[in-house]
């Protein structure tokens, strides 16, 4: 947003197209401009105006009227500008020298010759109008950017996660391929609504007086002031959000009326339409898988859990590939604990602790067989 009049120096900005200004007035200039880099743009556009218009256009541009009265509005701003009557040009008295007695010689005794006029005027007259007109033309920019709409602020996490710092002090942690986007004006008043692509987790600064929701493809999920994850995959058949700290609201955004309280430790799962053959519902669970923070944690932990809860897990978190040969390995349970996972080696650690075999690899998937624990 550009400054405003006030905050311009107009007669430095004036002297300096004019070429008056003094090393101590450049030097001025100068500090304006560096204080902030959106300052120079005016400089920049007003040397351009001036070395485009020049002198004989600005005269064609405008009446005299119209550089009278923008002469008047600058004059008061500029460092040194004098009152009109102390602004005539000196004048030079010439006497004849041939003398006579008539009535008629003595009135032409004395002529006035005014000397050639300073130039300084006119050229800051030029400068202050043409400043003007550059006022002009950004007061129309400006009125145009509040009649065009904001395009909405997104931001991508790509292949690596990302933390996102929102307007009005929430926390966003992206997961891979995952995208938010939300209004360019988001702590104003448009409400502070996201939307969601993938998967991500919330700290929401509280503010009762501005709900937070989090709107994906298929759902609305409301909120005053907590922390959640919410994953909507656009590739998968369900959105689920889980409930670290305070109170959500989870609901389909088909349908209002299903909706569910989610509260600290509680999932809520919306099957989507995309499910072949299922309706859009929403339903809660008690507990939340305990591992639905590790993509943002680093961390897995398992705690006598089933090896098909293990599976689950991993294939939520990392998107691997496991196939079991033999379904009587689900029935093994498994605990343990890593930092930084990497879905090959817990796989190996967890095929040892079940007396399972591992092959295969990221590439093609992994294959869990024998007959395991039993």
């Amino acid at each position: 947003m550009l400054h405003p009049e006030a905050e311009a120096p107009w007669d430095l900005l004036a002297k300096h197209l004019a070429g008056e200004a003094t090393p101590g007035e450049l030097e001025q200039l100068r500090t304006w401009v560096s204080a902030d880099p959106k300052r120079l743009g005016l400089l920049t556009d007003a040397t351009r105006a001036w070395e485009r218009t020049g002198a004989a256009t600005v005269a064609d541009l405008f009446s005299d009227a119209d550089v009278e009265a923008a002469w008047q509005r600058f004059r008061p701003k500029m460092t040194g500008a004098k009152p009109a009557a102390e602004t005539q040009p000196p004048l030079r008295v010439v006497r004849s020298e041939r003398a006579t007695s008539t009535s008629a010689e003595a009135e032409q005794e004395a002529k006035i010759i005014p000397l050639r006029p300073n130039p300084l005027p006119s050229l800051l007259r030029i400068a202050a109008t043409i400043l003007l007109l550059i006022g002009v033309v950004y007061a129309m920019q400006n009125y145009r950017r509040e009649l065009l709409p904001t395009p909405p602020v997104a931001v991508s996490a790509g292949s690596q996660k990302r933390l996102v710092a929102l307007p009005d002090g929430s926390k966003v942690w992206l997961n891979k391929h995952s995208t938010l986007e939300y209004a360019a004006d988001f702590s104003g008043g448009s409400g502070r609504e996201v939307k969601l692509t993938g998967e991500a987790f919330f700290e929401v600064q509280k503010d009762p007086e501005n709900p937070f929701t989090v709107l994906s493809a298929e759902s609305r999920t409301r909120v005053l002031g907590t922390s959640f994850n919410v994953r909507a995959y656009a590739a998968e058949d369900s959105v689920e959000v889980s409930v670290v700290t305070g109170k959500v609201a989870f609901a389909s955004r088909s349908t209002h009326q299903d909706s569910v309280l989610l509260t600290p430790g509680m999932r809520g799962v919306l099957l989507t339409s995309a499910a072949a053959n299922v309706p859009v519902s929403v339903r809660q669970t008690a507990t939340a898988d305990a591992n639905f923070r590790a993509w943002q944690t680093d961390e897995l932990v398992f705690d006598n859990t089933s090896l098909a809860q293990v599976i689950r897990t991993l294939r939520t978190t990392f998107g691997t590939t496991i196939t079991v040969a033999d379904r009587d390995l689900l029935k093994c349970r498994f605990t343990g604990t890593f930092r930084q996972p990497n879905p090959a080696e817990v796989l190996q650690v967890v095929s040892v602790a079940t007396n399972a075999t591992l092959a295969g690899d990221a590439l093609n998937g992994y294959i869990l067989g024998g007959k395991g624990c039993e």
